[in-house]
């Protein structure tokens, strides 16, 4: 006996015929389609499907910053800027605040940008770049970036003779005295400047002498003039003093000169002549020392005075046995100090 029905498959339309038999159940289908489970269609074998348009994904954006893992600048090394999906056509680094440009150059490649020297140490710059993107497009971009600090057990400490504001004699050089040793002293020296100009205008000449690798005098050609104005400017921010050693910020002081104070010491008549502003204006009995310790011939800077001061002959290295004829160890007043 043959039956005709119409059914439906899940998830589509089907028409198929169902013949029964004592023993079997055959089904036989025809003109069939199926549903993904999405909704599509899926298409009998033997047809293709038609290409479905797409927007192609926009080029990714040019990106500038500094090549290191913490983003933060080196004092101690030039800086690196590179770029990522795009290249520099060029750039301008300066301070934060538009001063002291950070010159450098672009690699051949465009990539990367270098500084010709180190940035100043916990210094702000302002880098503009125009930066070329992958489809030829080029754009200005601006960024910030900051440079580390020194760190206290690698800075360059010092002190300076004399202080700030100071009012000094004719005699006085600049004195700058250093915490630890310096190794690289042309490359300090080359950034310390004494500057002075006397009354009248005309500029001082004088030069750095190194007494020890701690230790740096300038010193004018001869006597300042009364009136003279003085500047040190140490530009030593980001200098290498030594190994491990740098300068922390840099340093500017100004003294004056006050007036002439000269005194002459014959050691064979054993007289002072005390001169002011040029003019002799008293005449003292005076000792040079026994003899065997009697004080060298020279000039002298007097480095300071004191109404009483303790001396000893231990100190003097004269000697330092009690016994000795030779030992002293007592109060003297108006003391004044030399070189």
């Amino acid at each position: 006996m043959m039956v005709g029905k119409r059914g439906s498959a899940r998830g589509g339309r089907c028409t198929f015929w169902v013949r029964l038999a004592a023993a079997a159940l055959v089904v036989t289908a025809t003109g069939c389609t199926s549903l993904s489970p999405s909704g599509s269609s899926t298409l009998p074998a033997g047809q293709e499907a038609s290409p479905v348009a797409t927007t192609p994904a926009p080029p990714p954006e040019p990106t500038v910053r500094v090549a290191a893992s913490s983003g933060t600048a080196s004092y101690a090394k030039p800086v690196r800027l590179v770029v990522t999906a795009g290249s520099f056509e060029s750039m301008q680094v300066s301070s934060k605040k538009g001063k002291q440009p950070l010159d450098g150059s672009v690699s051949p490649d465009g990539r990367v940008w270098v500084s010709e020297a180190a940035p100043k140490p916990a210094a702000s710059y302002r880098a503009v770049a125009r930066v070329k993107d992958s489809t030829g497009q080029v754009s200005t971009m601006k960024m910030t970036f900051k440079a580390a600090p020194v760190p206290n057990d690698k800075r360059v400490a010092f002190t300076v003779t004399p202080n700030n504001g100071a009012t000094v004699g004719i005699g006085q050089p600049v004195v700058v005295r250093f915490l630890t040793p310096i190794d690289r002293r042309a490359a300090m020296q080359k950034v310390m400047q004494v500057k002075a100009k006397n009354p009248a205008g005309k500029a001082v000449r004088g030069s750095w002498s190194w007494l020890s690798s701690r230790e740096v005098h300038w010193k004018p050609t001869k006597f300042w003039t009364p009136g003279t104005k003085v500047s040190l400017d140490m530009r030593i921010a980001g200098v290498k003093a030594a190994t491990g050693r740098y300068g922390r910020q840099d340093y500017s002081q100004t003294f004056t000169i006050g007036a002439s104070h000269i005194t002459r010491v014959d050691a064979s008549t054993h007289r002072m002549q005390i001169h002011r502003d040029g003019k002799l204006v008293a005449t003292w009995p005076t000792g040079t020392g026994k003899k065997g310790l009697e004080t060298y011939s020279g000039t002298y800077i007097v480095l300071g005075k004191a109404a009483v001061v303790q001396m000893d002959s231990c100190s003097a290295r004269i000697t330092c046995d009690k016994k000795d004829p030779e030992f002293y160890d007592e109060k003297e007043y108006w003391a004044t100090r030399i070189t």
